[in-house]
């Protein structure tokens, strides 16, 4: 800007005319006078100061042309006397400042300087406290909030600050313009020292049971989320169940410290995900994990009925893998059906007595998808639901599928009732589906929030591409990564229910991979690729434990050898079959030590296993063989049937992703 000395206040239009001006507001009489439009007055600013900035422009082009720079600024000399202001732009393993390329760009220089650069091992730390780090506010509690204390008071070779720096550099490297950079790989080589000082930390007794370590075992399942693959998918379960155990550890007295007491509620978020998704009780019981009840009265309770979802659905497991079908056993599964009855009941008590800022509220409703692509779209169609905190978007969703899961127990203890009816006409199914429809649409009405989207100070939606528009702090409160990973066990959740229509479920598997390839959260890929469908496939698992023998899985086992049982197969005891329980990965067996028939390499007779099989077989009158009586034919299709069906099942719902994924499953069906 110029200064023009002592301007004419005149209208423009007396000052073009040169004639004096009467300064009349809003216009002037000489214009009035000789009937011509005054066009007003300059603002006192305008009058004052000239802005010079396009001549000065104009200038450094004709004075620069034909001569290059360098692009790049540097700071730190002493003798650098000019610069213009930079683009930020990043490279591998350092910040480059730059300036623009354009005509416009003003050169004062013209020698060539050096990049000021920022070192990975400051970005990284930033960009996932940023991210992934929320501190508590109002009623919502914080997550991952212990970090910044703790690390100010470790060294750096300390379990947690290796932890840090493994998860920080896999958060940075795994944006989409930094893959295939050395961060990657140095993620891991972090994670090597960080997993050999926890285990170090973990046999010395004064250390154990100390935050740091305990935080350092959170931190290192979090690195599972970021990296896992297919081959090692289960690994984020290994953390978490060393995670439970030093909690145990340390005891109640852990909750007298605010950072004892947010690793607790950290560790038991992710415990309840475990359990849930194992068929898993909580170890100690429900009732030890809720010692914080007092101090949040309401977050907690979510919590207590989720624990006890997870006792519950263990119980039903196991009744309906091992009960036979006898009138005490039907009422006891009619007793388990009322307890999930009883547990929904609770839910919806809970969620009417919540205050009003807990509560969503719609902000929207989309109709159609532009283009049609609904795997890509950021929205599906329907509501979008807003919130208040992403933590209590989170608790929500955790109380939503919680809710799935009692809605599918209540619908397999009534398919074990009515066996062989289909339990698609009794009335429970027909209840269950209408509530959870309704529990996906809001589970669907809600990921948005937790992906970006915000109501601006004008009350429209603001997208993440939309950030440059202006917006409070409250209404962008909320890291957009953290809530991806608060999006993944939800989206799992509808991904594989039976209740969510196919292009819910297409939506659902395209928001898994977009987190997975935007936010750097690769273990949404896997869970992408999942083809549960639930509660049908358990329902299925229930009903091939006590389903008997066909006439053509009797005419195969006739054409393999099987042959009516002599007087001495039949004096002796019979085998009785012993289902596997449900957490176990073994294959039923026998429960005396009489051999199990097994097919021999021909799969034309059954052989003796051990010892046994020889004497049977000469007992029998069959050389290599054994006689098996009539309970034992039966037994032995069972048992084929069964693990046929039980391979099929899983097969089909791993996707075919490979060992590790198919480990989850089993866990997650227990057969």
């Amino acid at each position: 800007m110029v200064y023009c000395g002592k301007p004419s206040r005149g209208c423009q239009m007396c000052r073009t005319r040169r004639i004096k001006c009467d300064e009349t507001k809003p216009t002037c009489h000489q214009c009035q006078k000789s009937r011509r439009q005054c066009p007003g007055y300059k603002d006192d600013f305008d009058l004052v100061f000239r802005n010079e900035t396009q001549a000065t422009e104009r200038r450094a082009r004709k004075a620069s042309n034909g001569k290059k720079f360098h692009s790049t600024i540097n700071f730190a000399s002493p003798d650098t006397s000019y610069f213009t202001v930079p683009d930020l732009m990043i490279e591998d393993g350092a910040e480059i400042l730059e300036t623009p390329s354009s005509d416009s760009d003003t050169f004062m220089e013209s020698r060539p300087l050096p990049a000021l650069t920022i070192p990975v091992d400051e970005q990284a730390p930033c960009y996932f406290m940023s991210n992934y780090v929320i501190t508590p506010r109002h009623a919502a509690r914080g997550y991952f909030d212990f970090l910044m204390p703790m690390l100010k008071t470790e060294s750096a070779d300390s379990p947690i600050a290796l932890a840090f720096s493994a998860v920080a550099l896999a958060a940075l490297g795994g944006r989409p313009d930094r893959r295939g950079s050395r961060w990657r790989g140095d993620s891991f080589l972090q994670y090597t020292r960080a997993l050999r000082a926890v285990n170090l930390a973990l046999q010395n007794p004064s250390q154990q049971l100390k935050d740091a370590t305990l935080a350092s075992i959170v931190m290192l399942g979090f690195f599972e989320n970021m990296v896992t693959e297919r081959g090692h998918a289960s690994a984020w379960f290994s953390h978490v169940e060393g995670a439970v155990q030093v909690v145990k550890l340390r005891g109640k007295k852990q909750l007298r410290t605010k950072i004892g007491y947010s690793l607790f509620a950290c560790v038991r978020n992710q415990m309840v995900i475990q359990c849930m998704a194992s068929g898993k009780p909580p170890p100690l019981g429900s009732e030890w994990w809720i010692s914080d009840f007092a101090k949040d009265d309401i977050g907690v309770f979510s919590v207590k009925l989720n624990l006890r979802v997870s006792e519950l659905r263990h119980e039903i497991n196991g009744a309906l893998a091992t009960y036979s079908r006898t009138p005490e056993n039907f009422q006891k599964v009619m007793d388990l059906m009322k307890r999930a009855q009883a547990m929904e009941q609770d839910y919806q008590d809970w969620q009417v007595s919540l205050p009003s800022d807990w509560r969503a509220r719609t902000v929207a409703w989309v109709d159609q998808i532009p283009g049609g692509e609904i795997a890509k779209a950021e929205v599906c169609p329907g509501r979008v639901d807003m919130y208040d905190d992403v933590w209590l978007a989170n608790t929500w969703n955790h109380t939503r599928v919680a809710r799935l899961f009692i809605s599918g127990a209540i619908v397999r203890c009534a398919a074990w009732i009515c066996s062989p009816v289909d339990y698609r006409t009794t009335p429970e199914y027909a209840q269950s589906v209408r509530l959870c429809v309704d529990l996906v649409t809001d589970i669907i009405a809600s990921i948005p929030y937790h992906l970006g989207w915000r109501v601006g100070l004008s009350g429209t939606l603001i997208t993440p591409g939309d950030m440059g528009s202006p917006i409070t702090p409250e209404t962008f409160s909320c890291p957009k990564a953290l809530g991806g990973f608060f999006c993944l066990w939800p989206l799992f959740a509808i991904n594989n229910s039976d209740y969510t229509s196919d292009s819910q479920r297409n939506w659902a598997k395209g928001r898994l991979i977009w987190i997975s390839e935007n936010l750097g959260l690769k273990h949404a890929k896997v869970l992408s690729a999942f083809q549960l469908r639930l509660p049908s496939m358990i329902i299925r698992r229930d009903c091939m434990l006590h389903t008997p023998p066909s006439a053509q899985m009797i005419a195969a086992a006739a054409a393999r050898g099987f042959v009516p049982g002599s007087s001495t197969a039949s004096m002796s005891p019979s085998p009785t079959l012993t289902t596997p329980s449900p957490n176990s990965n073994q294959t039923p067996t026998s429960s005396n030590s009489s051999p199990i028939p097994v097919l021999d390499r021909a799969g034309t007779s059954w052989m003796g296993a051990g010892n046994g099989g020889g004497a049977a077989g000469n007992a029998g009158g069959r050389e290599g063989g054994y006689v098996l009586n009539p309970l034992q034919q039966r037994e032995a299709m069972q048992r084929e049937a069964w693990e046929k069906e039980r391979s099929s099942l899983l097969k089909k719902a791993s996707n075919s992703q490979g060992d590790s994924v198919e480990r989850l499953v089993r866990a997650y069906l227990a057969v």
